[in-house]
């Protein structure tokens, strides 16, 4: 994003970062019950290190634009 964006589209689309972070970080799945379950573990991990890595790119997204909006 830049500032050559219009100010309205950044705003929105700093809208849609905030509710896509806040659904993901709901669907971050909780640790398994049985920690002796290897599959599953690894299943938990996979699934918990994708989010994060989505998090983390609207996370650095979303600071690019409120410094841009000078909201930082």
């Amino acid at each position: 994003m830049n500032q050559s964006q219009p100010e309205d589209d950044r705003r929105t689309r700093l809208s849609d970062i905030e509710a896509s972070l806040e659904r993901l970080r709901a669907d971050l799945p909780p640790p398994p019950a049985d920690a002796t379950d290897f599959v599953d573990s690894g299943q938990y991990l996979a699934a918990r290190e994708e989010l994060q890595g989505q998090i983390e790119l609207l996370e650095a997204e979303r600071e690019r634009l409120r410094a841009d909006l000078g909201l930082s």
